[in-house]
């Protein structure tokens, strides 16, 4: 499904014309950021992990009927929630930093890429007794690659894996699926129970504010899940750069890797209006023509990601294509990168190391 230019440059504008009306010497609150990032807790970080709770949940109950009554009807029903719940996962994934980062659960929730095929190996040893994730302590000592939505998608899309003819299958998927719906729905109360800057330790004899070093993380985590959709999502798997590994491409077994990066490009732009003041009105007055020139090229790689084709990742297009078609969309992402890097430095933000470099 194509995005819609017409709607975007709409919104664009209204999202425009009513932050400008907003903006009353938003220089008052670069110093301490407290506003913006209680915006963006309260319209993008919390609505996000409370959705990616729900839909856990409602992942985990369809699973549970499904290994009640299996029938290949169940497992088409529980196929498209495991959809919903990758889709509400997608749109808070760039945020590596607060109670995500205790015990792993940042990659828990998804163990991608799996390269050397960890999770199917542990899966496959669990299934001789899965009696033994029934246990107390079993998750407190689980491998992070049977935790979430990696081991979930390998259970419902594998050819070795029949939840709906082998009980063993859908016990050991019933059991993942509890977890992971306990998981989120704890780290969504942690969030819900906290501001921003509280996941900020101050290192001794610094000079900045709570909420500024929060904003920083903010940003460098925004920067770095650039990175990971340009390089790691795209590059990659289409072999832009070299060889193409299809299979690294992100859920690829279930065909979701191209609405996952549709969400992801839209969860950016939305980033970037969230709080009164946003981090684009501080901008705005900072430097317009910057500040502008990072909302239409976040508006772009909406629209070059929706002019993808929906069978893109397929092996129904070449090489040659998906390079082609890509070219743009790299392109895009990577000045949408130096134009935030440039932003954010203007405003006395200081970004540091690459750690989740797709390369």
């Amino acid at each position: 499904m194509l995005f819609s230019r017409q709607k975007n440059r709409q919104s664009h504008v209204l999202t425009t014309a009513l932050t400008a009306s907003l903006i009353f010497s938003t220089s008052a609150f670069a110093d301490d950021w407290k506003s913006t990032l209680s915006g963006i807790k309260e319209d993008q970080i919390a609505p996000s992990y409370q959705a990616f709770a729900n839909s856990s949940q409602a992942l985990s109950n369809r699973i549970e009927t499904l290994c009640q009554s299996p029938s290949a009807s169940a497992l088409a029903k529980t196929k498209d929630l495991f959809a919903a719940n990758v889709d509400d996962w997608q749109a808070i994934q760039w945020l590596n930093f607060g109670p995500v980062t205790y015990f792993m659960r940042y990659y828990a929730f998804q163990y991608w890429p799996d390269k050397k095929g960890v999770t199917q190996r542990q899966l496959r040893t669990l299934k001789k007794d899965p009696s033994v994730m029934d246990q107390p302590k079993f998750w407190k000592a689980a491998s992070i690659a049977v935790r979430g939505l990696t081991a979930i998608e390998s259970l419902l899309y594998r050819a070795d894996f029949n939840p709906v003819n082998k009980p063993a299958d859908c016990h050991l998927l019933e059991s993942i699926a509890k977890h992971h719906a306990e998981t989120t729905q704890s780290v969504y109360k942690q969030w819900s129970d906290s501001a921003v800057s509280d996941w900020v330790f101050m290192e001794e004899g610094s000079t900045e504010t709570a909420d500024k070093l929060a904003m920083e993380q903010v940003i460098q985590q925004w920067l770095e899940h650039m990175s990971v959709v340009k390089d790691s999502k795209l590059e990659t798997p289409i072999g832009y750069k070299g060889k193409p590994k299809p299979k690294f491409a992100e859920f690829y077994r279930s065909d979701l890797a191209l609405a996952s990066m549709r969400t992801n490009l839209t969860s950016y732009q939305a980033l970037y209006h969230s709080g009164n003041p946003s981090l684009f009105a501080v901008a705005l007055e900072q430097n317009p023509e910057t500040a502008n020139a990072l909302d239409e090229q976040l508006i772009k790689n909406q629209e070059l990601v929706g002019d993808l084709p929906d069978n893109y990742f397929s092996n129904q297009l070449s090489h040659e294509e998906k390079v082609a078609l890509a070219r743009p969309l790299v392109s895009s992402i990577s000045q949408s990168q130096t134009l935030l890097t440039k932003v954010v430095t203007e405003l006395g933000f200081q970004i540091g190391f690459n750690s989740r470099d797709g390369d």
